[in-house]
């Protein structure tokens, strides 16, 4: 019987050793260009060689993620790089673009591919797309219900976060620090806007993902991988997260599964900002809004005589936490009273008094401990040999010029707004679930769907056949035949670069507005629709306990809003390009996409002045070029 396998993380060295040693069947490891955590230490990719045979050596295999965003400039080197891990021995490369699947196929046939959580793969129609993939990546969004439902219906390989942090935003959804910073969560410079206040609260801070607990039935469920998320956590962290997971798949295949609670303090002291089965268990509580930081192990109060009630056992040398009401201060334990008598040491349950300042009431958190971590044994695997590698030159695939169509596409939210725009184009995009579509309007059909939500819009779109589509979902793409329909596929799907654009053809994609005028100029391929005027979606969430306005500590407003089954974070200010869809008609650009939540007349009338080469009064105080300038790094 195969066993399932732990897949640890490495973001420096101590850490893969960490992992290797205290039993990963593989780790994952970013180089120091093109992985979502550009912010860890990263590998060198010249020393990548005596990384993957230390991995080897130990029976563990290593795969290295690749799965930010590329841009047209960088897919040689990319794809060079790729040669150059294949050379070295990598198991798997993790890539985000489903356009680079097939041609990694290609070039490197024996290599494996994993497709990233990146790509939102949120139900089975997506296999039609990435059958060739060796392993798919889910998000965290699933339930255990949807995950056995996918492996049972798609035979596909698949991977899940069991352990670690959680993103707000479905992942490669988000594009909160990319537009407030410049810091793109998609090319692995996130800024983590997730864990600031907003409303005085942390709102969107979610607690840390943890299923040890529910290890019997991840595995019954089919799952090929257990991921630990932590590339930027301690190497303490890493091996005490190892040795838990370890010894627990362990226990299972011995038939006495068992969670080890000394194993499981030592990783909690290790990181944690409280713990939760989260979405895979249907959860609602997932949110720590108090503090975004890691607790340790909560000791217990200060009463009003200063002293504390042990939750958990307390030594001098052990670091501790102090929450003050504003702050959290930092201290190592060095005094200690029990019974007015000085001790070394104090149990869970002694009422000890601890020699701190901090007034009654402060919540007090061990934060490390003096005691020697627990060892454990684990049943080492057998070298793993790779047959030696050749490779041909790179053949990568010829891009094609193709020109922009002329056209004005509208996204709107009410009926009445989709009647109003009607008087401008005829590509008006409703919600095609909205219970007053008709088919004078073209269909939007949202981000984030289900098998069954697939159904129904297909159903709909049968009733309706409305003449134009907008796809937020690819995996609703699989299903529609682009013969009958004009497609259009929603900037949520990161259209980058030309690989992608040909990925997809017979439709039109809105490019992603993470790209500057510079980098859309550069772009052969000119077969896609910009994004020129609208609140950019910042976040696509599951969490549907969000205020309708979320105000952070610079006092700027994000607006909230439900779409479908889902909510989103829009920008605090509205994209407004106007007068620049010149100087992109210039460069060959025609195809313009507005979405429009309020003054749909007013601003299309404006735009439509600005076509007619007019110059129309514009008051730009509360409107924002994007990216239009600098692109992201």
């Amino acid at each position: 019987m195969k066993k399932i396998e732990l897949l640890l993380p490495a973001g420096t060295e101590e850490s893969l050793k960490a992992a290797v040693e205290n039993g990963a069947d593989a780790v994952y490891f970013g180089i120091d260009r093109f992985n979502a955590r550009r912010r860890a230490t990263n590998f060198e990719l010249n020393k990548i060689k005596s990384i993957i045979d230390y991995c080897h050596e130990n029976g563990v295999r290593a795969y290295c993620t690749l799965n930010i965003l590329i841009k047209n400039e960088e897919i040689k080197e990319f794809f060079e790089t790729i040669k150059t891990l294949y050379l070295a021995g990598i198991d798997a490369v993790i890539v985000q673009h489903l356009s680079f699947i097939p041609i990694i196929k290609q070039n490197f046939p024996d290599l494996e591919v994993h497709l990233s959580t990146q790509a939102t793969i949120t139900n089975s129609y997506f296999q039609y797309l990435i059958k060739q993939a060796d392993r798919i990546v889910l998000p965290r969004e699933l339930s255990e219900e949807e995950i056995t439902s996918f492996i049972k219906k798609t035979k596909l390989p698949v991977e899940v976060f069991v352990q670690g942090a959680m993103c707000f935003s479905y992942s490669g959804k988000c594009l909160f620090s990319s537009f407030l910073g410049g810091r793109s969560g998609n090319r692995g410079l996130c800024a983590q806007p997730c864990r600031k206040k907003y409303n005085r609260s942390y709102l969107l801070s979610m607690k840390d993902l943890c299923l040890v607990k529910k290890i019997p039935e991840l595995i019954k469920s089919g799952i090929v991988s257990l991921k630990i998320e932590g590339r930027l956590r301690s190497p303490k962290y890493v091996a005490a997260a190892a040795k838990l997971y370890r010894k627990a798949i362990d226990s299972h295949y011995e038939k006495n599964f068992t969670i080890d609670s000394e194993l499981f303090k030592e990783m909690k002291l290790a990181f944690n900002r409280e713990f939760t089965w989260g979405y895979y268990a249907n959860l609602k509580n997932i949110i720590s809004p108090e503090k975004p930081m890691g607790r340790g192990l909560y000791l217990g109060e200060i009463n009003k005589r200063g002293l504390i009630k042990l939750e958990e056992d307390l030594q001098l040398g052990d670091g501790l936490g102090i929450w003050l009401r504003n702050k959290v201060d930092g201290a190592v334990l060095k005094k200690m009273e029990l019974n007015k008598q000085e001790v070394q040491e104090a149990k869970k349950g002694d009422l000890v008094k601890p020699h701190i300042r901090a007034p009654p009431g402060t919540r007090i958190y061990k934060t490390s401990s003096v005691t020697p971590t627990k060892e454990i044994t684990f049943t080492k695997k057998p070298i793993i040999k790779i047959k030696e590698r050749k490779t041909t030159k790179l053949t990568l695939p010829e891009t094609k010029e193709q020109p922009s169509t002329d056209e004005l596409l509208v996204k709107v939210y009410t009926k009445k707004d989709a009647n109003l725009a009607l008087k401008y184009t005829d590509k008006v995009f409703y919600n095609i679930f909205s219970k007053d579509f008709t088919n004078k309007f073209s269909a939007f059909v949202p981000r984030i769907l289900t098998d069954q939500d697939i159904e129904e819009a297909l159903q709909l779109i049968k009733q309706h056949k409305p003449r134009n589509i907008l796809i937020g979902d690819l995996g609703l793409y699989t299903k529609i035949n682009k013969k009958e329909f004009n497609v259009y596929i929603d900037y949520s799907n990161n259209i980058f670069n030309e690989f992608d654009l040909d990925f997809f053809p017979d439709t039109t994609p809105i490019i992603s507005p993470e790209l500057s005028f510079k980098e859309l100029q550069e772009l052969k391929n000119k077969h896609f629709s910009v994004l020129v005027h609208g609140r950019v979606i910042l976040m696509n969430t599951m969490y549907d306990q969000l205020p309708e306005k979320l105000k952070d500590e610079k006092k700027y407003i994000f607006p909230v809003r439900k779409e479908h089954t889902y909510h989103q974070i829009l920008n605090s200010k509205t994209l407004g390009l106007f007068e620049k869809i010149k100087e992109l008609k210039k460069a060959g650009m025609n195809s313009f996409f507005l979405d429009l939540e309020k003054n749909t007349e007013e601003t299309l009338n404006t735009y439509q002045q600005i076509l007619k080469g007019k110059k129309p009064e514009i008051n730009k105080w509360n409107f924002t070029k994007g990216h239009w300038d600098k692109g992201v790094e």
